[in-house]
Parts: structure tokens; sequence; C-alpha cells
């Protein structure tokens, strides 16, 4: 029985699974959770990796093995192509020629590799196609011959994880699969057992469930509403999470009540088996070893990866260049046997094979135009995904912080998001006093909110006794910004108390609370 050994890791920690297959089964032998060392202030580098993994795995009685490595969704570069009509060798080409005209940094060098997803309406294909940088193939080599690993395979990690679905995923349903790491979740959806839209985000740095379940329901959302977009309208009718009871009840029960759909826990490890006589238990979050066992299930089943980086998809070999001569020869024997009648029926059909390929080449030309309509719904989708403030979480939040009811009053406040993600909320308002203005800056202030304003004015004319004027502007980071934590305090060198001009502009009632 072949041994194989399934890799993936992050900043914190590598994931390993050993395991040989027999047949299309995979017995397990050993699941390692494998802590990287810590630099002080950082992560660890890329060049602790490699020995870490040795130390460990000479550790476990583990030594060179042929590896499978898992690549996630944010290393590389994915993008929806069509391409025109094509017999099926000529699509890698195709599909290469397209993703240089429409990927943002796609070099010559670059691995490509691509899966086919439903015909396109001009009767050509749509794919899901996916590049890695070179520099970073040639990183992940180093690593794996740092760890004495012969590297084989090279797995773009959600296409992974939704082979592990494939029994489940036979019934044509759309399905969200959440496959929660350390630091990161996948978010993948599927229809039937073909990946349509992977995406991966960003956890917040806590252990707290609750935070973290708020935060991937709001993610998920996202994550929907995107794909239903790109399926024309289709919607998500179920969500998988690859984890178990003990971790992930609460992620479950929130995504349940605020999606309004049925959740699924769904343990990895039940699609395999352990091996007889292993001592190695199930890890502690068997959820993130999602990827790993859908690649060595992929590799017991016949050894096709939905993507893989070291082996993509490629036109088929040219035939035999010896077959090709003595074909030539005969064909030379023929034409002089048969003279010139053999010679005009030659050109004849060669002429008859230009007008043929004058009318196809006319046709595609005409198709590769038409490809500019999915190019610009591929940007408004990117245009979409950047547009990430949900602005009913950031008005609850103003409106939590804000001092109590007949302290302040809110006379004016404007939104306007950025582009390139985040946005600003423009508050003006009156309060009781200069200090209700620094409590309600320091309740704001965050990570990821940060506050500003112009100072406090006195206005004799004021409603009632909320007598002093204030300006604010709250900032919002994008959400995947790493945010080095609390901005400084605006309250500082602020300029002090003074009367505000005489107005007849009539205060706005009503505010945050």
């Amino acid at each position: 029985m072949p041994r194989l050994l399934a890799l993936e890791w992050d900043a914190k920690e590598a994931r390993v699974v050993i395991a040989r297959t027999h047949g299309a089964a995979v017995a397990v032998e050993q699941a390692l959770a494998i802590p990287l060392p810590q630099r002080e202030a950082a992560a660890a580098s890329d060049a602790d990796v490699g020995p870490a993994l040795a130390k460990a795995l000479a550790e476990h009685g583990v030594s060179r093995t042929e590896t499978l490595v898992a690549v996630g969704r944010s290393s590389i570069e994915l993008k929806f192509l069509s391409t025109p009509p094509a017999p099926p060798e000529e699509l890698p080409d195709l599909v290469r020629f397209q993703a240089l005209r429409q990927f943002t940094s796609l070099g010559d060098d670059w691995p490509l590799d691509f899966v086919p997803l439903s015909p396109n309406a001009d009767g050509g294909s749509n794919v899901l196609a996916a590049a890695i940088a070179p520099e970073l193939v040639q990183q992940i080599r180093h690593t794996a011959t740092a760890a004495n690993l012969s590297l084989s395979r090279l797995v773009l990690r959600p296409f992974a994880a939704a082979s592990l679905l494939k029994k489940e995923t036979a019934d044509d349903k759309c399905r969200m699969v959440v496959d929660l790491l350390r630091d990161d979740a996948d978010l993948t959806v599927l229809i039937g057992e073909q990946v349509i839209f992977p995406r991966t985000v960003r956890l917040p740095a806590t252990d707290e469930a609750e935070i973290l379940a708020r935060a991937l329901v709001g993610e998920g959302r996202r994550t929907i509403i995107a794909a239903q977009n790109q399926l024309g309208g289709r919607r998500v009718e179920e969500v998988v999470i690859f984890g178990d009871g003990l971790h992930h009840s609460t992620v479950k029960q929130l995504l349940e009540k605020d999606l309004s759909l049925p959740v699924k826990l769904v343990d990895p490890f039940d699609y395999v088996e352990w091996a007889e006589g292993s001592r190695s238990r199930k890890p502690e979050f068997p959820g993130t070893f999602a990827p790993l066992l859908g690649m060595l299930l992929d590799e017991a089943a016949g050894g096709v990866q939905a993507i893989d980086f070291l082996h993509p998809r490629k036109k088929p070999a040219p035939p035999n260049q010896r077959r090709t001569l003595i074909a030539a020869g005969s064909v030379i024997a023929a034409v002089l046997l048969l003279g010139l009648v053999g010679v005009w029926w030659q050109l004849r059909s060669l002429d008859a094979q230009i007008r043929t390929l004058q009318v196809q080449r006319t046709a595609q030309e005409k198709l590769a135009k038409s490809g500019a309509k999915p190019r610009e719904n591929v940007a408004k989708l990117d245009r979409f995904a950047r547009a990430d403030v949900t602005w009913l979480d950031e008005l609850s939040l103003v409106s939590e912080k804000f001092p109590a009811p007949g302290a302040a009053l809110v006379e004016d406040l404007t939104a306007n998001y950025d582009p390139k993600g985040g946005g600003k909320l423009n508050v003006s308002g009156v309060a009781d006093h200069d200090g209700r203005i620094r409590e309600m800056e320091d309740k704001i202030r965050n990570k990821t909110h940060s506050i500003s304003g112009n100072g406090a004015a006195f206005d004799p004319e004021a409603p009632g006794n909320l007598k002093v004027r204030f300006k604010e502007t709250v900032t919002i980071a994008p959400q995947d910004e790493d945010t080095a934590g609390p901005a400084p305090s605006a309250t500082k060198g602020k300029a002090p108390l003074k009367a505000a001009p005489k107005s007849t502009k009539a205060s706005t009632p009503g505010g945050t609370k």
C-alpha cells in the first residue's frame, strides 16, 4: 500500500496527515498539528518551517515520503474566464491566452491550471482558472526539501476540501462549505461537487466563539450574495461546516439563525479509516484537516486533483515524430502512384479546408469581441467585494457608544464608503459639556475604528442645556486591513472651549438613542 503525506501550514502551525491508500480508501496512520517557532513580534518565517517540520517528523518516525501540499486561496490569483468554441485539446492554450489578457500579474512562466464549468451561451467554455507565482512554488519546494520531503502535488486548498464531500454533493444542490482554520476561513460555494466561488477571509484574532461566529456570519452573508450574482440569482440552499459539536456549535447556531439556512457539521475523519495498530488520535480541531484528507482521497481515487499547479492541464503532446515521418512517406508514395489525378483531388480538398477555416476564424473573432461583457461582470463583482462596510452594523456601534439621551443630540450624519475598502461616518451635533465628546471618542475608538474632531464650540443659542457643538469623523478600516492598535487620542491638543458664532439654522431633532 503506497504511503503518502499531506501537508499545509500557516504562520502558527503545520498540519500533517500520514496515510496509506488501498484501492480508493485511505487509512490514516498519524494526524499531527505541529507548532511552528514564533519569532519576537512576528510569525514563523519561511526559513523556519522546513527545519521545524523535519525535526517533528523525525520524532514521529516519518522519513522521506511522497508529499501533497495544499496552498490557500489568498496565495494565488483566480478568475472566471469565458473562451470561444474550440476542440477540447485546444482549451488549455485558449485559457492561458485569455488569462494573460485578464489576470493582473500573470507571467509566461506562471503555472496555471483550471477547471471547466458549464458551457457559455456562445458555445464556448466557462472555466475557473488559477495561477501561482513561480517564486512561491520555488519557496514551497525549498521548504519541502528542508523538511526531507518529496513534493509531488501542489493543490488549491478549497478544491481539496470540497473533494471530501463528493458523496454528499451528488444531488446538484447549491451549498456553501465553511472550513475554519487557525487565522482564516475558506468559504466555498459548490453546485453539486463543482467549485463555483471560492473565497478566503481573515478571522478576528480572538478565541471567543461568539465574536468569531458573528464575524463569520457577516463574511458568509457577503459570500452568498456575491455567489448569487455570479450564478444569475441561484441561491445557496445549505451550509456545511467542517468541524465538530465541541468547537463549532456556536457558529452553527448563529449561522442557522441569521442566514435562515440549514447548517450541517461534518467531521472530516468520518470519511477515512484509521490504520490498524495506529496509536495516533483524532486531533483537537479535526475540521482544519479537511483539505489534507480531501487530497488523499483524490490521490487514492486515481491521482487526479481538481487544481494541481505541478501538473496543470496542457495541450496533448504532438504525435510521435517517427510515426509522422512514416505516414508522410506513405502519403508521398500514394501521391506519386496516383499521379496528376491525386494531386488535383488533394488541392481541391485543401481549398475546401481553407474556406472552412476562414469561416471558423471569422466566427471566432466575433465571439472573442463578445467576451467584453463577462469581463465587465467580473469587474463589478470585484468592486462589490471591496465595498465591505455593513453600515447598519456601524450605525449600531456608534449608537451603542453615544452618550445617553439628554446628554447629546445628533443633528447631521453622513456615511461614505471608500472603493478600496472601509469608509467614513461624519457626525455633528450638540452636547451638554465638552467632556461628553471625549467620552464618546474613547468608547468608539478601537483597532478598526479611529475618530477625530475639530474641537468643541460653545453655542448659547443651542436647544435646551446642550450648548456645546461638535463635529466628529469616524474612519472605518477595511476588514482585511492589518491594524496596529487603537489610534492616538484625538482629544490631545484640542482648542479650548469657545463660543460658537450665532446661526439661524434650526437644530435637527433626534439622537442616536
